[in-house]
């Protein structure tokens, strides 16, 4: 953990950055209208508004009013931006169907003593305009319920002209996806006082065919390994969708830069079409290095070579070699707790075959070798030999069989054997519609991981586990997003294993950076004679995220969170009880077994492979010797 000391100094670092942003600003010009710096912007009262509130319709204006955190750089007046502001103002109110709106300054008071104002805005919006009809021409490809999903102007919408086109192109894709190239369509709008009566007419026309498919800019690449990546074939219809996800089929291969499909010979009297296939080869093989920071591994650096298309037969072959150590005892940032040590290194090398009997399904044959030592004082070594079947169903759904050959060293865990070998089969089950793997936004992510060891495979070691994960992130105002994550692990031996009860290395731990912040790496749950950490066989962690932009320096990439974090680990599911989920104890009230809650900060700064991540946590179940937060560094979002 970070002392007081290193708390200031990142304190420090952070003020003398918004120091340095704020003597780099561009020196406050004279105002045209007061003959001074422009005045401070006091408030902004909004008048006449009754569809709208005061805040939607700030949130368009350039101007700001001074808020509690302005103290470095504030809100200024200025006349020719204020008059946007109005314009803004009044084309919202038109998109929304009121069109004789109008949008004045009713009063601007300036204080002369402060130098602020007080801007005062009057809105007179009139009547609105609202979409009281929709009807669609007759044709039987499309059925309207479908044709009305994802349209803007429907019954009872504010009626805004310029989204005609807008639901136009909508049309039009439904007629493209069924392959209806030369579909036709047009619409009329009848303006009856306020309300509107939109008529649509639809012409689908006759499909268009797909004649011929042509590859071309390959040179490394075969011909056959694009073409197993199309959706599309000759003599079948043109379908939108399908040539969407060809396109991005391709570039999930890896092996191109640049993929375009482009109809060519377009005739839709005839309905035919050829398609050319456009492709642009990235270098089959590749080196990749980089370095890590954080409190799990400590340092970290990694390197990795790879061939996309081993053999020309569309084959990745990776190599990847991994190496973490820390440079200060307990994490503790002083010079007397200098005690470089290697944490943890893996060698990894994998093969996989996609399309494995021209089916959709990916082979993968690998081996790793590991050394863990996280979790102190135990010391993991263990070597795997797995093999895995995969298949993607659609974009976002994927399961994966594996079956797993292990041998497993033991260090510094007196009540368990030495050394194991274990045979194991594995399922997953993912569903992934995040927008961005590094960052995401919007979407969600849910999987389900089990286990089986032993038993009629073989090896020392019986048991099962399984462990589902739902994280989801949802967009909240001002570019804010909200994130939260559940997790549940439960693992059960059987057999030989029952009176040894589970391995260490396939127990739960929870505490720390990427779990529960305010608590030390892995520190929750069960302990050994000594207490250190040994893990449980149930797992209940839950983290809620409001990530947000910082004012000013979001620009920069700086962002900031606020988050609540809790969970904890047991030894049976008869120890998770309601009385252990209490939000707040005192040291002398909480135990080993309670479901430990912590609050805190964070300050993030973005890059293209994840925010740098400092948080602060406080824990809120602290039991006795253990510290009042803890500062917690690394790279990647916790989920």
């Amino acid at each position: 953990m970070l002392k007081i000391q290193a708390v200031r100094m990142i304190t420090f670092r952070i003020l003398a950055f918004a120091t340095v942003l704020f003597v780099s600003c561009p020196a406050v010009r004279a105002d045209e209208d007061f003959g001074i710096e422009f005045p401070v912007v006091e408030s902004i009262v909004i008048l006449g508004n009754r569809s709208f509130d005061d805040d939607a319709l700030k949130s368009r204006m350039h101007t700001g009013e001074r808020r509690f955190y302005h103290f470095i750089k504030k809100p200024r007046y200025r006349r020719d931006f204020l008059r946007r502001d109005l314009e803004a103002i009044r084309s919202f109110y038109n998109r929304n169907g009121f069109f004789a709106a109008s949008v004045t300054i009713d009063s601007i008071d300036h204080d002369e003593k402060s130098n602020t104002v007080r801007i005062r805005i009057l809105v007179n919006e009139g009547p609105q305009t609202v979409v009281r009809s929709l009807t669609f021409g007759e044709q039987a490809l499309v059925p309207e319920r479908e044709l009305r999903a994802g349209l803007r102007l429907v019954e009872g919408a504010p009626y805004n002209p310029n989204l005609l086109d807008v639901d136009r192109y909508t049309l039009y894709r439904k007629f493209f996806e069924r392959g209806h190239l030369g579909a036709v369509v047009t619409y009329e709008a009848t303006v009856d006082s306020l309300e509107v009566d939109i008529a649509w007419s639809l012409d689908p026309r006759i499909p268009v065919k797909i004649d011929t498919i042509e590859v071309t800019g390959n040179t490394t690449v075969r011909e056959r390994l694009v073409r197993r990546e199309l959706k599309v074939r000759p003599g079948e219809y043109f379908r939108l969708a399908r040539v969407l996800e060809s396109s991005q089929n391709l570039y999930d291969t890896g092996y191109f830069s640049s993929v375009e499909i482009v109809p060519v010979g377009l005739d839709i009297g005839q309905g035919s079409t050829d398609l050319e296939i456009q492709v642009r080869e990235r270098k089959k093989g590749y080196i990749e290095t980089g370095f890590g920071v954080g409190n799990v591994h400590g340092n970290r650096v990694f390197a990795e070579w790879g061939q996309r298309n081993l053999f020309g037969r569309g084959y990745a072959l990776n190599l990847h070699g991994e190496y973490a150590f820390s440079l200060f005892r307990d994490n503790t940032y002083r010079s007397e707790n200098w005690e470089p040590k290697n944490r943890y290194f893996l060698y990894r090398g994998t093969l996989l075959f996609p399309h494995v009997l021209g089916t959709w399904n990916s082979f993968t044959v690998g081996a790793d070798h590991e050394y863990d030592a996280t979790v102190e004082p135990a010391i993991i070594r263990g070597s795997n030999f797995n093999l895995s079947l995969s298949r993607r169903f659609t974009r976002q759904t994927t399961i994966v069989f594996g079956y797993a050959l292990e041998s497993i060293e033991r260090e510094n865990v007196p009540e368990e054997p030495p050394s194991s070998r274990r045979r194991a089969l594995d399922f997953a089950y993912r569903r992934d519609t995040r927008d961005y793997y590094f960052n995401p936004t919007r979407g969600m992510f849910l999987t389900v991981e089990t286990r089986c060891a032993g038993g009629p495979l073989g090896g020392d070691d019986d048991y099962y586990s399984v462990i589902p994960t739902f994280q989801e992130y949802r967009s909240a105002a001002r570019g804010s997003i909200v994130a939260y994550r559940f997790r549940f692990g439960y693992a059960e031996p059987f057999g030989d294993s029952v009176e040894r009860g589970i391995p260490i290395e396939s127990r739960f731990f929870a505490g720390g950076s990427n779990s529960v912040r305010g608590y030390s790496e892995n520190s929750l749950g069960p302990r050994g004679a000594e207490g250190d950490p040994r893990g449980g066989r149930v797992l209940l962690l839950g983290n809620v995220e409001l990530r947000f932009p910082i004012p000013w320096i979001g620009r920069y990439n700086f962002g900031a969170v606020v988050f609540a974090d809790g969970g904890n680990v047991w030894n049976s599911l008869d120890e998770v009880t309601w009385e252990r989920f209490r939000i707040y104890t005192g040291p002398a009230d909480t135990g080993l077994l309670d479901f430990r809650f912590s609050i805190g900060y964070g300050l993030r700064y973005y890059t293209p492979v994840g925010p740098i991540r400092i948080d602060v946590g406080y824990p809120l179940n602290r039991m006795t010797g253990e510290d009042a937060y803890r500062v917690h560094i690394s790279l990647g979002q916790i989920f």
